[in-house]
């Protein structure tokens, strides 16, 4: 794990991984088989399914994309896709919340629209400390014994062992 460049996108890919699956499962065993069995014309009942199946995949893709961000070298380069998806997530927060509120005025219960809100919410937060890490600075190349660098100088170390008084006099 020593390649991860960014725990926070880790982090939030795989919670959109397993979003996206949980989603799925819900869709299949619960939402959709109660649209199936319900008075709803049948075009309706095909927008549902097809909505479940958006959202299922657009958190996959995006689950898929940080993690793939996480391993990435250029983490500045990772930035611009991490604020496009704080922005993603926070249109999702808004619609979520607006859910919330207008199923409160419609039947005095939010059900369970409030979920989203805050996953999205914690996603958001996750992503924003993602941002915020530095890229690590290169490690400089380890000088050879001959060569001794200091402050932007070379110096280079020459030692003579020639016993010859002549060749000492013309160092």
């Amino acid at each position: 794990m020593k390649n991860v460049k960014n725990w926070f996108y880790l982090a939030v890919g795989i919670i959109g991984v397993f979003s996206a699956v949980t989603h799925i499962i819900d869709g299949l065993t619960t939402e959709l088989p109660i649209l199936s069995g319900s008075n709803l014309e049948y075009m309706t009942q095909s927008i549902f399914a097809f909505n479940y199946n958006i959202v299922a995949a657009d958190h996959l893709g995006l689950g898929i994309a940080l993690i793939i961000m996480a391993f990435h070298k250029n983490v500045t380069l990772a930035k611009g896709v991490a604020w496009a998806i704080i922005i993603i997530n926070t249109l999702r927060v808004i619609v979520s919340v607006i859910t919330v509120i207008a199923a409160m005025n419609i039947s005095g219960n939010p059900g369970t629209f409030w979920i989203p809100a805050i996953a999205n919410t914690l996603c958001i937060a996750l992503l924003l400390l993602g941002t915020k890490v530095k890229e690590k600075a290169p490690i400089p190349k380890a000088s050879t014994p001959k060569e001794i660098r200091t402050s932007g100088e070379q110096f280079t170390s020459v030692i003579s062992v020639d016993t010859d008084p002549e060749s000492c006099n013309q160092l």
